[in-house]
């Protein structure tokens, strides 16, 4: 339960987008290295805990998942994912592009 006098963090970051080099180019650049850098990190921690989990309650032999194949749907999902990410990976770019 959550305490009523505490305010929701906010959604969205206020202020300037911090700048680290003078060529714009290589803050987008960054930008999109530590999201990545992110989703990797998660994606590899989820898949780690997961495989762990499935091993050691029997349901999946150690090298099982390297053979599977996916569905026709689970490729279509995997694809809205994958467009997703690319949107949320080149938002800064395309932030600067509306802006600039």
């Amino acid at each position: 339960m959550t305490d009523q006098t505490q305010k929701p963090l906010p959604r969205h970051i206020r202020g300037k987008r911090p700048k680290f080099f003078e060529d714009p180019a290589s803050d987008h650049l960054l930008s999109m290295v530590l999201e990545l850098s992110a989703e990797l990190w998660v994606s590899r921690s989820r898949q780690a805990a997961l495989e762990s989990y499935l091993v050691q309650a029997g349901q999946l032999d150690a090298k099982a998942f390297e053979t599977h194949a996916l569905s026709e749907a689970e490729e279509a999902d995997l694809s809205a994912w994958r467009a997703e990410f690319m949107r949320r990976l080149m938002r800064t770019i395309e932030a600067e592009a509306k802006t600039g």
